[in-house]
């Protein structure tokens, strides 16, 4: 039997050329299909794939391969080609469901560091043409080492995604050092993944569950002593146990009716009556949610009064208290068919004591859900005291354990000075010392602006799309394009642009309303969709 394993080696990922090889010897191989072949890209994607675009890139003299699958990796005795890995060992990071907006900023914090990356799409879309749902070829083509994505027709399954990098390191003698999760799906996966690679560097495995279900999020920030609003679970399809609710909360109308595992402020309603209240709910409770999964119960829970925040965050042992507020940003909504719509978000200076309640109050709750490694992204809600001129009571509406959306860390990076908000991030997830500066006071304002379009329908045309006019302008992003159905803006992903800008205060203000103001959409009007 010891005999029999000592004989046992690994197959080469590539095929030999048939001159190099006999007929006869590959008659004894027991499985050929095991055997990593170059496929073409349709039956690539059949597959369950490891793909490079361009070189090798641990061989400097390798072949050019548009597309190169794993197969499979067997072990097996009399191999066909010994394999023979690099001497040196090269260390590597996983980007979990990464999105092009920020791939460039990470791709040079990882190439900074000499990393390998290698990407994990777990949902494959498969559409191209879009920044926040790439393709596998589009983020090789962007600059990524590697892509890993289920095979068609079948679903994610973590640990399998785990065995596929633990072979990836074993035949390309690589290391991953951390798992960084890129977007609020990725939450669910990233620190189990982590565990799964026998990495270290992952927050807390038994709170995994209370960064992203919002009900055991408010559990476990409340069960820390720190307040949150009023809420209850109700699971009744028909809606039937909202009054019931509502009556032992104690609550007043509106109330907000939420589904619990959300993103980009979907299916989140404030319901002014009983009647939509109930509705909503048992709307929630029969759907499937933002995330692609069977929403088993919607939350209720207390409308707050106050101004919104989102206060930004970097984990890491190796921070003064384990976790640093970087920036914040403060939200700038009005109600839309029965919703709260942004209009901007603009960045205010943490150390400022108007905001002091704030910080503290976002520390406490990154560290109520186990997060201890990475951005943190908390949103809450304060009312601001006219006699103590500051902000006071916060209030979590929830937490994320991952990058900000809305190129928050790139202009908090782009107006603190000595801030590298990517470099932090990515030595952080591999368990590096993480340098932050002195004081994170922004020497610029700057300001996200919310572009909607106020009627619903086909676009027909668009004027004042050329941002770029503005003073203060920094960057865009348009949504949609002529012939694309638009409706009115109720939540993040249903607005026709953002716009970024940078400036005074003076100017980013006169600019933010230009923006919104100035931009004019003409469309094939449709009835508008129900509240």
């Amino acid at each position: 039997m010891n005999a029999e394993i000592e004989n046992v080696s690994t197959i080469s990922l590539n095929r030999p050329d048939d001159d190099q090889v006999e007929t006869n010897d590959m008659e004894n191989i027991e499985h050929e299909a095991l055997v990593g072949a170059e496929m073409s890209v349709k039956e690539a994607r059949k597959s369950a794939t490891i793909a490079t675009l361009g070189d090798t890139p641990f061989s400097s003299g390798g072949e050019e391969l548009e597309h190169h699958a794993i197969v499979a990796t067997e072990i097996v005795s009399d191999p066909v080609e010994p394999h023979h890995p690099d001497p040196i060992q090269v260390n590597a990071v996983v980007l979990l469901d990464p999105r092009l907006t920020d791939c460039a900023e990470v791709l040079e914090a990882t190439n900074k560091r000499g990393l390998f990356t290698m990407a994990v799409i777990p949902k494959p879309k498969r559409i191209t043409g879009s920044e926040f749902y790439p393709t596998a070829e589009a983020l090789l083509e962007f600059g990524v080492h590697q892509v890993y994505e289920p095979p068609i027709g079948q679903k994610f399954d973590i640990t399998e995604c785990a065995n596929h990098l633990q072979t990836v390191e074993q035949q390309q003698n690589i290391r991953f050092l951390g798992v960084i999760p890129l977007r609020e799906s990725a939450v669910d996966y990233s620190d189990v993944l982590a565990a799964l690679l026998g990495l270290h560097v992952h927050n807390d495995l038994g709170l995994s569950s209370a960064r992203r279900d919002k009900g055991l999020m408010k559990t476990a920030v409340a069960n820390a002593g720190l307040r949150v609003a009023k809420f209850a679970r109700l699971t009744a399809q028909d809606g039937s146990d909202v009054p019931n609710a509502i009556k032992s909360l104690e609550l007043d109308f509106p109330v907000v009716v939420k589904t619990p595992r959300g993103m980009s402020t979907m299916d989140v309603y404030i319901c002014g009556s009983m009647e939509e209240a109930v509705r909503r709910s048992g709307q929630i409770v029969r759907s499937v949610g933002p995330d692609g999964k069977k929403s088993n119960y919607s939350l209720l829970e207390e409308f707050l009064v106050g101004s919104e925040f989102a206060v930004n965050l970097i984990a890491s042992p190796t921070t003064p208290r384990g976790v640093q507020v970087t920036d914040i940003w403060e939200y700038n909504k009005v109600s839309t068919d029965g919703t709260m719509v942004n209009t901007w978000q603009t960045m205010v200076d943490p150390h400022c004591d108007t905001y002091a309640s704030l910080v503290r109050y976002a520390e406490g709750v990154c560290r109520a859900v186990g997060i201890k490694y990475g951005f943190a992204h908390v949103e809450l809600m304060s009312r601001y005291d006219e006699k103590k001129n500051k902000f006071v009571d916060p209030v979590m509406v929830e937490v994320g354990a991952r990058l900000a959306g809305g190129r928050k860390a790139i202009m908090a990076g782009a107006t603190v000075p000595g801030w590298k908000p990517f470099d932090a991030m990515v030595d952080a997830h591999c368990g590096v010392p993480v340098r932050v500066p002195a004081r994170f006071s922004p020497a610029k304002i700057a300001k996200q602006v919310y572009v909607p379009s106020t009627k619903s329908g086909k676009l027909i045309g668009v004027e004042g799309d050329d941002f770029d006019r503005l003073k203060t302008y920094d960057s865009s992003i348009m949504l949609v394009k002529v012939g694309d159905q638009v409706k009115r803006a109720r939540d993040l992903m249903s607005f026709c642009a953002y716009v970024w800008l940078i400036g005074s205060k003076e100017d980013v203000e006169a600019d933010a309303k230009k923006a919104r103001d100035e931009f004019i959409v003409d469309v094939e009007e449709q009835e508008p969709d129900s509240p």
